[in-house]
């Protein structure tokens, strides 16, 4: 959610400033595996005390920003509540499956990557992010009530993601599936290269290999920009966004 939730800030940081937002999918720590895609989930990265955190926090974080939020149904990573003795801890715990049986991060995060190879990654991010995070399509939504398939946003990112210029989901399936190995490969570079950081959380911001993990960093990146000569485009370039009401004072 809060890669989600720093995204309206980043396109527009790309769309009006002279830099470039470079979008490195990777996938979520949950799940996140040194196998390309097998092996087990989560390791040290596993943290409990993240879920009840997150449930209150990343609501808020929406509110706070002006960000439509809503948790998505499904949830993109698959994970089992209270597994008893299967995690050590207070009732509450949660395991998460295994990559290799994990429905929809992977699909998702493979879209990414081929998005990152024809240079669309920040127009699909932009996109299918907002798709899944915002509550645009949702079981709670009024369209929702007579067709339940019209609030689960899996049904939706064949058009989401076709809304880009230069992207057609069919295309990416298709390449997907004759080149897996090398559609995984580009998050597990960009994975590795997360960590030469010292960081392996997201939102992740990397400037001159200086790293500022988390949306609430976002204003010490923006100044670290502006240190370096960051100035303003004279005209907006796309991809395009309503300009956020929370912005980094200074100019």
């Amino acid at each position: 959610p809060y890669s989600y939730l720093v995204l309206n800030r980043l396109v527009w940081l790309n769309s009006n400033y002279n830099v470039n937002v470079n979008i490195r999918p990777v996938l979520p720590v949950a799940v996140r595996s040194t196998k390309g895609g097998s092996g087990k989930a989560g390791g040290l990265f596993s943290l409990p005390y993240k879920v009840p955190d997150t449930a209150w926090d990343a609501p808020r974080q929406g509110k706070y920003l002006v960000v439509p939020f809503n948790f998505p149904v499904p949830d993109p990573v698959w994970m089992v509540w209270n597994p008893g003795d299967k995690v050590p801890g207070p009732e509450g715990w949660l395991s998460t499956h295994p990559p290799e049986k994990q429905p929809y991060i992977f699909w998702v995060t493979r879209l990414a990557c081929y998005a990152e190879k024809k240079g669309k990654a920040l127009e699909f991010i932009n996109q299918v992010s907002y798709l899944i995070w915002s509550g645009v399509v949702h079981p709670d939504n009024p369209e929702a009530a007579d067709d339940p398939a019209k609030g689960h946003w899996p049904n939706y990112v064949k058009e989401y993601m076709n809304r880009v210029d230069g992207l057609d989901y069919d295309e990416a399936i298709a390449y997907i599936r004759k080149n897996p190995k090398e559609i995984d490969q580009v998050w597990i570079d960009n994975a590795e290269g997360m960590a030469k950081t010292g960081h392996g959380g997201v939102p992740l911001m990397v400037f001159q290999n200086e790293p500022f993990f988390g949306g609430d960093r976002f204003d010490q990146f923006v100044w670290r920009l502006r240190q370096s000569g960051l100035t303003r485009r004279p005209k907006p370039r796309a991809p395009l966004t309503t300009e956020p009401l929370r912005w980094p004072a200074g100019e």
